[in-house]
């Protein structure tokens, strides 16, 4: 069609090349003592794990990884409730869009082996064989140029271990081929993270013991974290760790300070509903004594903070102020073993 190609470039011969797309500016801080720095202010008393998490992420941004692996690969081991996951969530929203922008595969819901089908899709000869359906989403994996992915395998120790074997050639090369044989997924610009509660039992059991100190003779936490989970993993998996990091139980003080941080979070949210919300001191020491509790961890705290002082706050809202976005301010004080909530009028 020479006529069409003559007035295509007649239309064209004037028209400037378009300027190439600038790279969007990065969200992730811009050394490592900012990152750390902004973990910390979320994830509380877990400062190893925290060194460990930024270490490599400094090794893969300054391009001292292994072209052909995932950039980290870090296994995260500890009690529940002392922050795994969110630390990883925080990580997310520090290199991508938010805490909840990554790849998060819940192993506890791959306890049969027929699951393993469900990273690379049916085998062939199976319905969807030819689909290629796969649990990991393609774009928060893979990331971008100037985004990495992110993926979370959370409660590996719960998945089937041939689940669990279908992920070395992951952990090894950075590739998962699809069953249909023509689609791959790259996991080269992902930090790929996994969460696992192994040992605690055996810790939580020691810990109620009479003979507790009898038998942590010569057997630290690490140590018996390191048997759990030797006695659990293949060795060739754990061979495709890059690190291992084990987290600390929650103190008194870090407990008080993860109380503050969830009721700064309250005053927030009660904020939008244009309630002033004021929490005194007594409050926050009651609600870290009542809801310390070293195997629970944090979770343990939110609910003695949903029971105890979210509940009697919004008792106090629905009775001064049933409907309408009227400005309100609410006092919590610390009475007789609870917390007691107080409408008061707000400052002018």
């Amino acid at each position: 069609m020479p006529f069409i190609t003559d007035r295509y470039h007649d239309q064209n011969r004037n028209r400037q090349p378009a300027a190439p797309a600038a790279a969007p500016a990065p969200s992730t801080p811009d050394t490592p003592e900012a990152l750390a720095q902004r973990l910390r202010s979320r994830v509380l008393g877990q400062d190893p794990a925290i060194d460990a998490v930024v270490r490599a992420i400094t090794l893969a941004r300054a391009g001292a990884t292994e072209p052909d692996r995932p950039p980290a690969t870090v296994l995260l081991l500890g009690p529940t409730g002392v922050g795994k996951t969110e630390l990883v969530r925080q990580v997310a929203a520090a290199l991508r869009s938010g805490p909840d922008d990554l790849c998060r595969v819940d192993m506890n819901s791959l306890a049969q082996e027929h699951y393993a089908a469900s990273f690379n899709g049916a085998p062939p000869g199976y319905a969807g064989s030819k689909e290629a359906f796969t649990v990991f989403d393609r774009s928060t994996v893979e990331g971008d140029p100037y985004t990495p992915g992110i993926v979370l395998f959370d409660e590996v120790e719960k998945a089937h271990p041939t689940v669990l074997r279908a992920l070395l050639g992951v952990l090894d090369n950075g590739i998962l081929r699809l069953a249909n044989g023509q689609e791959k997924i790259s996991f080269r610009n992902s930090f790929v993270f996994l969460t696992s509660n192994l040992g605690s039992k055996e810790l939580a059991r020691r810990r109620g013991s009479r003979w507790r100190t009898l038998l942590d003779r010569g057997h630290t936490r690490r140590t018996v974290v390191g048997k759990a989970l030797q006695s659990f993993f293949d060795p060739e998996f754990l061979n495709r760790i890059d690190e291992t990091v084990i987290f600390d139980e929650l103190d008194r003080t870090t407990i008080e300070q993860v109380a503050r941080l969830e009721t700064d979070l309250l005053r927030t949210r009660l904020r939008r509903r244009g309630v002033d919300l004021q929490v005194d001191d007594s409050a926050v020491h009651l609600l870290a004594d009542q809801g310390f509790d070293p195997i629970y961890g944090a979770r343990g705290l939110r609910r003695t903070l949903r029971t105890h002082l979210a509940a009697p706050v919004a008792a106090e809202i629905m009775r001064v102020r049933p409907t309408g976005t009227t400005p309100l301010r609410i006092t919590a004080t610390a009475s007789a073993g609870s917390v007691r909530a107080t409408a008061t009028d707000p400052a002018p």
